[in-house]
């Protein structure tokens, strides 16, 4: 039981820190293109908003790349796991949420290296502190 309760406590880490990455990086796009381009946003689409979407599109990913790296890696360590394995992890995770709901597939394209670079940040992370642990 304590295995289980410590991967349900590093999902919700890891899905709330790609949530805060996601949205950091949604309202950053949103500044620039303000600023480049302000007639392209509409009334509605404020900062926070799509800071919010940023964030839910995040928290979503992070659960998927969670998931999947506790089923496919079950018998593998943090210090086991090749960067390699977890960026595709991370790319799967990232396009579960475009290619599953309304949004274009073509951001598929755009997303999914920002998300295996978080993966590979997050499994770099956490070999990190496991070796501060030990």
């Amino acid at each position: 039981m304590r295995a289980f309760l410590r991967r349900c406590r590093g999902a919700l880490g890891i899905s709330i820190a790609w949530g805060a990455v996601w949205a950091a990086i949604f309202a950053a796009l949103t500044v620039v293109i303000g600023i480049v381009d302000p007639d392209s946003i509409d009334p509605g689409e404020t900062v926070a908003r799509i800071a919010w979407i940023g964030g839910v599109f995040g928290l979503v990913s992070g659960a998927v790349f969670s998931l999947l790296l506790s089923l496919a890696e079950r018998r593998k360590t943090i210090r086991d796991l090749s960067l390699r394995r977890a960026a595709l992890w991370g790319v799967v995770g990232t396009a579960a949420f475009p290619l599953l709901t309304g949004v274009a597939d073509s951001m598929v394209f755009l997303v999914c290296p920002i998300g295996a670079a978080l993966a590979v940040a997050s499994v770099a992370v956490a070999k990190r502190a496991e070796l501060g642990d030990g």
